[in-house]
């Protein structure tokens, strides 16, 4: 049976991660309200590349400078990344799951990086699967183990903090769409009273927010060639040489906006 003062925690933790809707902040609050629910002194939250050694990762707290070069190098030695990769089984697993405290201390990785952290014992779990890569989450201190009752405490939450992230994503998705949108159409009307036409302003608009000009084409219903001369034609009138000159000039006209707002990262 499940402990109550567990349950409650459980239940505290799901409402704290579900408050947060900007990815960044969910990624920040995630690691920090995940070492409150399993007492932990590191956690990270890791993108990893299914067949490469490509990792990005968000760690609380932050590690030395030379700890992320050595782990992005070697991440791809993590016995649990090993085995998720083999089984691609997301649930909750410690490194005394599946490797002696031996054959961790072989490691390259323990060697250059959890030896210096004071990091012996790890558990992680898999937030979310993509074609190329995937998201996991892990949690590491010195001592004691990972029970299994905080193992069984994480698959028990595991599903709501996926459900959370793809709600944080959504939201990100969503009000990136709303904020080009917006952008586009305020820049559509600075081009025209700038002296372009309406469909001139139209595809030059959409060019500075990123479109390009097989997108514009499928947007509008026309042919990439009837894109491309309304783009010589408005480039003649902004005086400009080509697309990102256009799209610079575009931005311009409404300095009050911000094209760094569009970015996603």
């Amino acid at each position: 049976m499940e402990d109550a003062s567990d349950a409650a925690r459980a239940l505290t933790f799901v409402g704290e991660i579900h408050g947060y809707l900007d990815v960044r902040e969910f990624r920040s609050g995630l690691l920090d309200a995940l070492a409150r629910l399993v007492p932990s002194e590191w956690a990270s939250l890791n993108e990893m590349g299914r067949a490469s050694d490509e990792v990005v990762f968000v760690t609380s707290p932050e590690p030395a400078d030379e700890y992320r070069e050595a782990f992005t190098r070697l991440a791809g030695q993590n016995p649990l990344v090993e085995r998720f990769l083999r089984t691609l089984d997301g649930r909750s697993y410690r490194f005394s799951d599946v490797v002696s405290r031996d054959e961790l201390h072989a490691l390259d990785l323990y060697r250059e990086v959890y030896a210096h952290i004071d990091v012996e014992h790890q558990i992680a779990f898999v937030v979310e699967t993509a074609s190329e890569t995937f998201l996991a989450v892990a949690l590491s201190r010195r001592d004691p183990d990972y029970t299994d009752a905080e193992r069984a405490l994480l698959d028990r939450v595991r599903p709501a903090i996926i459900q959370a992230h793809r709600h944080a994503v959504a939201h990100m998705r969503l009000r990136y769409a709303l904020t080009r949108e917006q952008s586009q159409a305020t820049i559509a009307t600075a081009l025209r009273d700038a002296g372009l036409t309406v469909r001139e302003a139209e595809i030059v608009s959409l060019l500075a927010v990123g479109h390009s000009n097989a997108s514009l084409a499928t947007a509008l219903g026309i042919s990439v060639r009837t894109v491309n001369k309304h783009l010589q034609t408005a480039y003649r009138k902004l005086a400009v040489g080509g697309r990102s000159s256009a799209a610079a000039a575009a931005w311009d006209l409404v300095p009050h906006l911000d094209p760094g707002a569009l970015t996603t990262s």
